[in-house]
């Protein structure tokens, strides 16, 4: 996903002489909604708790560090001020998405306030691929606004009969390709997609 900036120089009376367009078309950043899904299609169960086997965890946070960022959602962002659950996370960047105002004090977070604030926020550090986890609300917002190029599943061997929905709202439905699959271990498995776009 490419995201632009315009960096002014020079302005003088009001007048901006010069506009450069900043493009990083030689190596843009790929974006990856990363989600954890039980076999009926449920990202949390009806507490709107994510429970799932142990290790699921584990496996997300790992994906999450290797590539050192990402961009969850307020919930989530409350969820990992528990102790146990954030020693195993620790990218160098996160980003907490939220229309609304939130206290970062004494946090190692950013807040952005728009899926394309939060890319922006990313690709500024350098890193190859952002990848957006954390919510229904944020993986709603993404899909939206069409910013997916990948999406991981991690497909859990649990069914909740009733929960939290991957989306939760009507999104354009996006044709996928598969690009690979691979075990997690004896029972789940992991799914990468390519977002199509026009066709391609």
């Amino acid at each position: 996903m490419i995201l632009c900036l315009t960096e002014t120089l020079g302005v003088i009376d009001g007048i901006f002489p010069s506009d450069k367009w900043l493009c990083p078309l030689e190596d843009p950043v790929k974006t990856t909604l990363f989600l954890s899904v039980s076999i009926d299609g449920f990202i949390a169960n009806k507490e709107g708790i994510p429970l799932f086997p142990e290790g699921a965890w584990e496996d997300w946070c790992s994906l999450v560090n290797e590539a050192d960022n990402v961009i969850a959602g307020r919930s989530s962002y409350e969820q990992l001020k528990d102790d146990e659950m954030a020693s195993a996370l620790h990218p160098t960047h996160k980003i907490v998405l939220s229309a609304r105002d939130i206290d970062l004090a004494d946090s190692t977070w950013q807040h952005a306030s728009s899926p394309s604030e939060a890319l922006v926020i990313v690709e500024s550090t350098g890193v190859k691929e952002a990848i957006i986890g954390g919510g229904r609300a944020v993986a709603h917002s993404f899909m939206r606004e069409r910013l997916v190029d990948e999406i991981v599943i991690d497909l859990q061997p649990v069914a909740f009969g009733v929960g939290t929905p991957v989306f939760g709202e009507v999104v354009e439905t996006p044709q996928l390709k598969l690009l690979n699959s691979r075990p997690l271990n004896d029972d789940a498995l992991r799914l990468r997609y390519q977002v199509l776009r026009d066709g391609r």
